[in-house]
């Protein structure tokens, strides 16, 4: 018996009205999107931030909040603290790796 078939016959053993309360069940399941929207915010300004501050704050913790910097801390902890303290709902906490003077090759 295949887990469907093991399903139905849990419900057909049910009392109809609660067969009546799983059929609306599963049929509101197959109505459902599986796509769920997520609003997101245009991040660019912040990220011109990044590009531009980069080097000052290598290997911290980074909220930044437009074109603004909200905290700083080698830990994200507390800078991810202090922006919610300053009334960020959603901080935008990155941790700004140093750039690598030299790639990586590999094989030498």
């Amino acid at each position: 018996m295949n887990l469907e078939e093991a399903i139905l016959e849990r419900v057909r053993r049910l009392p109809s009205a609660k067969q009546e309360q799983v059929l609306r069940f599963a049929d509101g399941l197959l109505h459902r999107s599986p796509v769920r929207i997520v609003p997101s915010r245009d991040r660019s300004r912040e990220i011109e931030w990044l590009k531009e501050n980069r080097a000052k704050y290598a290997n911290q913790w980074v909220v930044v909040e437009g074109d603004q910097l909200i905290a700083a801390d080698a830990d994200g902890h507390k800078a991810f603290t202090a922006a919610k303290q300053a009334g960020i709902e959603v901080p935008l906490l990155i941790h700004v790796l140093p750039e690598d003077p030299l790639p990586f090759v590999s094989g030498w």
